[in-house]
């Protein structure tokens, strides 16, 4: 071990704090990793910047505020990560119903899943209070009962 590697926290906490922090740091550099394929997809279509794109415009604008949430210099906690989880779930679901009829829209609706997978691989997902509610009906379809099957054996 030399000495310029660093050292290792005292205690727990500060080692999830160290563990958080390199967290928000990756998110936010996938999201800048993303952006930059977004820029390179526009580019490559039309020619232009992803933030001069009709249809890519929004993405790169999205993935740059996700960017400086997610960064740990920013300071913001946990509350604004979950708040861009549940803008980024309404992204997705925007950009899903526009890949019906736009099969170029497929490939940013692919990189948004890519980053709310990345999220959730964090750990960060939208409060509850944003997801809707199923209706009694269709949360008691869900829930089968258990069937017994005899088995010969």
């Amino acid at each position: 071990m030399t000495s310029e590697t660093k050292s290792v926290p005292a205690d727990t906490r500060r080692a999830l704090e160290e563990a958080a922090r390199h967290a928000r740091t990756a998110a936010a550099e996938a999201a800048l990793a993303l952006r930059a394929l977004v820029d390179a997809a526009a580019l490559f279509t039309a020619g232009v910047p992803a933030g001069s794109h009709a249809v890519l415009g929004g993405a790169a604008r999205w993935l740059d505020s996700l960017a400086r949430g997610a960064s740990p210099e920013t300071g913001a906690d946990l509350a604004l990560t979950h708040a861009l989880a549940g803008a980024l779930d309404a992204e997705i679901a925007r950009w899903e119903a526009r890949a019906a009829q736009d099969p170029d829209a497929r490939a940013v609706l692919r990189a948004f899943l890519g980053v709310r997978e990345l999220l959730w691989e964090l750990g960060v997902r939208p409060s509850t209070s944003s997801q809707p509610t199923p209706a009694p009906e269709k949360a008691a379809a869900r829930r089968k009962r258990v069937e017994r099957v005899p088995v010969q054996g």
